[in-house]
């Protein structure tokens, strides 16, 4: 294990790193749950602060015994939201995440350039929010930052970003690559695989790594789950069920016409990122397990979930928006009824985005499936059983830190490009097959979803 390759996993909720030797293998990994706040409703808020204390913790337990060896970092992060930082590169407020809804007023409609469906949550309707609502902390304010950014500052101390995640931002012609405007608190552009600084003194000691160590910039979450679950080429479909409803696949052209969530630049110049999602998807179950159980006990509840036999009761996956209900719902429905619902539901809203993405022209053939629901194998099934197609699970789960750690080794020329490394990196995936008599079966419930997801917001 002369040479490892770390990589840095911001998410909304919890701040993961892993360690990874030549052949994939995961040889250390650390996580830590952080705090988010909604002091108002619809405010979704966090620490930058607490959140960098939270990355140094992960970053201690993983390199401890490894610092030496370890040869290049990357990190990758939740998209969209913003850190705000004054002249000194200190926040001037909480930062905010992608699944707040306070700027549902400053939401931008133009999709010519930038080819993102905006939403509230979205870096350019909070730059507006802020300086509408916030006068006076706007007039502080110096530096906007993306997540994994503001982190990856406190360790190299080099402000700027990458094409992916401002891609995401409602800020970047994705064809250009530029900026639209020259606002002076918008970070420098550099590519994912491109050096972001070294480990400087502070951050050693603060983390444990070895000061001088390379970091490269990284990319946006959805693009490292991508490129860790081992998705190359058009025809390979990624799904992310976690906070968000991720669906996405790689394209060496725009879209004809502006019509998807996303068509974001990719880590790799000349394609693009095809992205449909909502955030509609595994956070929904989590939910429904502390509701349903008291506790944060997913075995049990998948246990229940899978003894089931309600074919008739529906569920939105709204939850993290104020929307989620329950269709059809009866006493005599159980828990396991309930949790098997949600399950269901989960995967209708990722064939929605699926559906979206085939309408615009991406023909899927292979479908990898990370995050959450991979957990539970009776999940994935259903998830085949919902896309008609086999669901591929890979057999590492640290997907999004090993996209990062794959930016990470390709940066420091361990191999030649991202996809030498997923072969050498991505390992064997577990494959569920779709099976006719319960497609058969789902597909009157999917219908009828069909009809609550189309019908307009109240």
């Amino acid at each position: 294990m002369k040479n490892l390759f770390l990589g840095l996993d911001l998410g909304s909720t919890v701040a993961k790193a892993a360690v990874f030797d030549r052949r994939g293998h995961a040889v250390a990994v650390a996580s830590r749950r952080m705090a988010v706040q909604s002091p108002r409703p619809g405010w979704v808020e966090r620490d930058p602060v607490e959140c960098w204390r939270a990355c140094a913790a992960v970053l201690r337990r993983v390199a401890a015994g490894r610092a030496e060896k370890i040869v290049a970092i990357s990190i990758t992060g939740c998209g969209n939201g913003a850190v705000f930082l004054d002249e000194g590169n200190e926040p001037v407020r909480a930062g905010i995440l992608s699944s707040d809804t306070r700027a549902v007023e400053f939401v931008g409609r133009d999709r010519r350039r930038t080819r993102q469906t905006g939403y509230p949550g979205q870096t350019a309707s909070l730059l507006r929010w802020l300086r509408v609502c916030e006068p006076r902390t706007a007039r502080r304010l110096r530096r906007i930052l993306f997540w994994k950014d503001f982190v990856r500052l406190q360790i190299t101390g080099v402000a700027c970003t990458d094409f992916t995640d401002a891609g995401a931002s409602g800020l970047l012609d994705v064809k250009t690559r530029r900026w639209l405007a020259a606002d002076p608190v918008l970070p420098s552009l550099r590519e994912s695989l491109a050096s972001a600084g070294v480990v400087e003194a502070a951050a050693a000691r603060a983390t444990g790594l070895r000061a001088g160590t390379p970091v490269f910039t990284g990319c946006i979450d959805c693009e490292a789950g991508a490129l860790g679950s081992g998705v190359r080429a058009a025809g390979e479909f990624s799904l992310i069920a976690g906070t968000w409803s991720i669906n996405q696949t790689f394209m060496r052209r725009l879209p004809a016409k502006a019509g998807l969530f996303l068509c974001n630049p990719s880590v790799e110049p000349g394609r693009w990122l095809w992205l449909e999602g909502s955030p509609t998807s595994a956070v929904n179950f989590d939910w429904a397990v502390r509701l349903l159980l008291g506790r944060d006990d997913f075995v049990r509840a998948s246990q229940l979930a899978e003894q089931s036999r309600a074919e008739d009761l529906l569920f939105l996956p709204h939850v993290p928006t104020g929307r989620g209900v329950f269709v059809g719902l009866r006493a005599t429905h159980s828990r396991g009824d309930l949790l098997q619902a949600v399950m269901k539901g989960v995967a209708f809203a990722h064939r929605v985005h699926v559906d979206r993405l085939k309408a615009a022209g991406a023909a899927g053939t292979r479908f990898r499936l990370a995050g959450g629901a991979t957990r539970s194998a009776f999940w994935c099934q259903i998830f085949a059983d919902v896309l008609g197609r086999p669901v591929e699970v890979p057999g590492g789960a640290e997907t999004g830190a090993l996209g990062a750690a794959l930016c990470a080794g390709v940066g420091v020329r361990a191999w030649s490009s991202l996809s030498a490394a997923q072969r050498d990196l991505v390992g064997a995936a577990r494959v569920f097959r779709p099976r006719r008599s319960a497609q058969t079966a789902l597909a009157p419930l999917y219908a009828r979803f069909l009809a609550q997801w189309n019908r307009p917001s109240p």
